[in-house]
C-alpha cells in the first residue's frame, strides 16, 4: 500500500498582534537619533543618590543656600536670607550639586555643609568627601549608621563619561528649585514651623 501524498506544506505558526506589533516598534534610541528628538526638561529632582545609584558629581558647578529640611514629607525648601534669620531653628547651609546617574538621569543633589561649631558632623562631612570623589569618578553611597558616616564605593567597570544635559546650569537650577523656594512670611511652611497654620 503506498503512502498517501502530502502536497500541503507545513501551516505557518499563527502570528499574534503582539508579535505583528512587535515587528514594527521603533527602538527609541533610534528614534532619537533619527528624528532629532530632545527631551524636554521639566523636572529635576532634589534628592540624595540612592545606595544603588552610581552617579557622577559636576566638577564646575554647585550653588550654595540655605536648606529647610521636612524629613517626615521627604521634602527640600531654599531660603532667602531674611528668611533664613526667621526661621534659624530650622535653616542649614548647604551646597546644591549638579549630578547625573549612570543612566543619563539628572539630579541636584542638597548636601548640608559642615557646622564649624560642630566638632562632629560626620554625616556632612563625608556626604561632602563622596561629591568631591564623584566629580572624577562613578560612585554610590551608603549609609552607616553605626559609624555615623556615608560610605563611598567607586564603581569597578570603567563606565564612560557623564552624559550631561545640554541646558546651561542656571536652567537645570532653575527647574530643580522651581516649587521649593521660601523668599516670603506668608509662604505655607514658614506658617508651619513658626505654629501659624
Amino acid at each position: 500500500m503506498t503512502k498517501p501524498k502530502n502536497d500541503k506544506a507545513a501551516a505557518p505558526e499563527a502570528v499574534t498582534e503582539d508579535d505583528r506589533l512587535a515587528g514594527i516598534r521603533l527602538d527609541q534610541s533610534l528614534a532619537e537619533n533619527m528624528l532629532g528628538v530632545k527631551r524636554a526638561l521639566h523636572i529635576v529632582p532634589v534628592k540624595k543618590p540612592t545606595r544603588t545609584d552610581f552617579f557622577r558629581c559636576h566638577p564646575d558647578h554647585h550653588f550654595d543656600t540655605y536648606l529647610v529640611e521636612l524629613k517626615d514629607e521627604g521634602e527640600h525648601y531654599f531660603v532667602s536670607p531674611a528668611i533664613a534669620q526667621l526661621l534659624s531653628e530650622f535653616v542649614r547651609p548647604a551646597r546644591l550639586r549638579y549630578c547625573v546617574t549612570r543612566q543619563g538621569t539628572p539630579f541636584v543633589w542638597p548636601l548640608k555643609l559642615p557646622r564649624d561649631d560642630r566638632r562632629r558632623d560626620s554625616w556632612a562631612r563625608s556626604a561632602m568627601e563622596a561629591a568631591r570623589e564623584a566629580e572624577t569618578k562613578w560612585v554610590r553611597i551608603a549609609a552607616n549608621k553605626a559609624w555615623g558616616i556615608y560610605e563611598c564605593y567607586e564603581a569597578v567597570a570603567k563606565l564612560g563619561d557623564p552624559v550631561w544635559l545640554d541646558e546651561p546650569w542656571t536652567t537645570v537650577l532653575r527647574t530643580a528649585l522651581r516649587d521649593c523656594i521660601i523668599d516670603s512670611e506668608d509662604h505655607p511652611v514658614v506658617r508651619q514651623l513658626l505654629g501659624q497654620a
